[in-house]
Formats: C-alpha cells, structure tokens, sequence
C-alpha cells in the first residue's frame, strides 16, 4: 500500500481473509519501526489485557493437542492500536516506562501507531 505522505513510504502489505470471518494485514516494516513497536507492544502488555482479563500473552498464544507456544516475532496490532485509546495521562506513563531515557516521546509514539494504523 502507498502512504505518499508517510515515513513509511510504500510499505509491503498482505491483506488476508480467513474462513472464519477474521482479516487481517501482514505488513513488512523497516526495522527501527518494528523495534520500536516491539517494545511498545511489551510496555502495553503490562497495562492491557485480553478478551476476558487474559494477559496478552496467554490470549495470543498458539494451542492445538500437541504443543502450546508463545506467540512471538510479530507486532500485534489490535494491541498497539489500543494505545491510542488510553487516557492521555495513561499512555504518557506507558512511554516513559519503555523509555526511560526519553528515545520516543508520547507524540512520536502517538504519530507512528496513527500512521501505522492508516495501513489498512
């Protein structure tokens, strides 16, 4: 998809249906984007739970008979998007928890999930 007046430029997308009704979006993304969705995906966790007060974690994990792993390796965007619906004062402290140091500020955070939120 072509975001011509975004850092992300023309990103990679795959937009998926599935029998069950889900859609979804697979997106490739520069590196400095995902690391740092990553780790404002790890701060949110902390602060959001899943469908039926899950942690994020156990929600999202893959199950079946055999074997039961950990979801990893990709940015989940129901979960980042969802930073955008925090009180503002509640988003502030999620920033400065996985950034201590200031790398991001609430209004880069806030500009990037929008801009990755226009993907799809």
């Amino acid at each position: 998809m072509r975001l011509p007046d975004s850092e992300l430029g023309s990103v990679l997308t795959f937009l998926y249906g599935g029998v069950n009704g889900s859609v979804g979006l697979l997106a490739s993304l520069p590196r400095d984007w995902f690391e740092m969705l990553a780790a404002l995906q790890d701060g949110l966790k902390k602060v959001i739970y899943g469908v039926g007060g899950f942690d994020h974690e156990s929600w999202r994990r893959f199950k079946d008979e055999r074997r039961n792993e950990a979801a990893s390796n990709f940015i989940d965007g129901d979960l980042v998007e969802a930073f955008l619906d925090l009180p503002p004062e509640k988003a502030r402290e999620v920033v400065a928890s996985v950034w201590p140091g200031g790398e991001f500020s609430y209004e880069e955070v806030s500009r990037r999930v929008e801009e990755l939120q226009r993907l799809h």
